[in-house]
């Protein structure tokens, strides 16, 4: 009886110890699963870490804009016609001014830019001075279909605005050129509670775009009182504007002719073309581009003339805004961005190609070999990340790529002791990280593409793990 039970004891025993060794393969998995999520901590830190040196780099931009000038939105000119009007408050009649804003019959404007390039620190930013001539007329006429009393209208009081993003950029003196007279334009609107039209202003890359106000700033030249084109308010009212500028990043204009074209040249060769309305026609090439635009007040929301209080209109004028941005043709944060959200995928697939070697060629890879290299596939993103902002994202990722390869290929054909299996692996990443470089510079087609390219890697290990045996 004794002997029974004591072999009874010896089988439990073994039982025990055999059910670690017969179940290992499952239980590997599961401790392979956990490091792989383990890692999705130092990736998630990887991107708050590219959104921090984003933040980094605009603020590096700011400091060199608000000296230059920043985005600039010409929006003008507009002519503004003061009138009285009876507000009634009970049995209180209160006499308020108001104004109109007339907009152009027509405006034409042609210019010219000049963009160079300033550093500061690592950090690129675009500068450019634009010369422009804006030029056009006034139809009087159309003010008599506001339904405005002539009585109630103070033509001496007529001014001419000219709204502008940032002031500072100017670079020579404003001259207002009307029917041959000529006026010195000042700072400043000089319309009380002038409504204002808010509208995106981009800043230093496509993630990073904050709200901007049409006509909070901007430049004003009051009329000669004794001219009679403006005080019969009738007839045709010619103007030209010569502008000379500063701007960074971008240069927009708003179409507030009935008829506006708007002629551009420049020595930039990767522009993108923004805003309500593309070019009629354009030419690029490596030395510069031409563009034109034509837009016809039919192809906007507004009127010819406008209540100066109507931020309702002011509103729709100013997201009918168009130009053109002077930026980077490759934006590595946003890339880099790209490529992070694929990481997860390179590290699962590395670890099932080093896990299937292991059950095929009854190799050995214990635990903290899987997660070293997973850390060197996490430390990937961040060499991507500190090389991009020095050589550019291709080069960045060329370099960051082999690094990584050769690392990990000469430690698993130690760890596995053969080499061919070491440059299996390798070979694995090469494949791998040139998937990903594709779908990163693909837009249209990268969901289709991607989707294919992990169906293949599936149908894959799919094969492969066939000879797989877990119990």
């Amino acid at each position: 009886m004794d002997i029974n039970n004591q072999n009874q004891t010896i089988g439990t025993t073994v039982a025990k110890r055999n059910f670690f060794e017969r179940h290992s393969t499952v239980i590997k998995m599961f401790v392979i699963g956990f490091i792989t999520l383990l890692l999705l901590i130092p990736l998630d830190m990887i991107e708050s870490l590219i959104t921090e040196r984003k933040v980094t780099r605009k603020k590096a931009v700011e400091d060199i804009t608000s000296k230059w000038g920043s985005e600039q939105t010409i929006v003008g000119p507009c002519l503004v016609l003061p009138y009285s009007e009876t507000i009634v408050d009970g049995d209180k009649r209160v006499e308020t001014e108001n104004y109109l804003l007339v907009l152009p019959e027509y405006l034409n404007i042609q210019g010219s830019t000049a963009v160079e390039q300033r550093r500061r620190g690592i950090y690129n930013v675009s500068l450019y001075g634009v010369d422009a001539v804006l030029s056009g007329e006034f139809d009087m006429s159309v003010i008599s279909k506001y339904n405005v009393p002539t009585s109630r209208l103070k033509p001496d009081k007529m001014q001419v605005i000219l709204g502008l993003s940032d002031l500072k950029g100017i670079k020579d003196k404003v001259i207002l050129n009307v029917s041959g007279r000529q006026t010195e334009f000042e700072p400043g609107l000089q319309i009380e509670s002038l409504a204002t039209g808010v509208f995106d202003r981009f800043m230093t890359d496509n993630s990073y775009s904050d709200e901007a106000e049409l006509f909070s700033a901007g430049l004003n030249a009051k009329l000669d009182s004794v001219d009679n084109t403006v005080q019969k308010l009738s007839g045709k009212l010619p103007f030209s504007i010569s502008l000379k500028m500063n701007g960074s990043y971008s240069l927009y204009f708003t179409p507030i002719g009935k008829t506006t074209t708007v002629g551009l040249k420049s020595d930039w060769a990767t522009p993108s073309f923004d805003g309500s309305f593309l070019p009629e026609s354009r030419s690029v090439t490596d030395s510069g581009f031409v563009a034109s635009w034509k837009v016809l007040n039919l192809n906007r929301s507004y009127g010819q003339v406008l209540n100066a209080y109507e931020s309702e209109s002011i509103n729709k004028m100013a997201q009918s805004r168009f130009g053109v941005k002077f930026i980077q043709a490759v934006d590595q944060y946003q890339q880099n961005m790209r490529s992070v959200k694929y990481a997860i995928l390179i590290v699962l697939l590395t670890f099932v190609a080093v896990f299937f070697i292991e059950l095929i060629k009854k190799k050995s890879v214990n635990t903290l070999q899987y997660l070293l290299v997973g850390l060197a596939l996490v430390i990937f993103y961040s060499l991507l990340l500190s090389l991009s902002e020095v050589c550019g994202f291709a080069w960045a990722y060329l370099i960051s790529a082999v690094m990584t390869m050769a690392m990990i290929s000469i430690q698993m054909s130690s760890i596995l002791k053969d080499v061919r299996q070491g440059l299996f692996v390798g070979a694995l990443l090469a494949f791998l990280y040139l998937f990903v470089y594709i779908l990163i510079q693909m837009e249209s087609y990268a969901l289709l593409v991607g989707s294919l390219g992990l169906f293949a890697i599936l149908a894959v290990i799919m094969y492969y793990s066939r000879k797989i045996k877990l119990l």
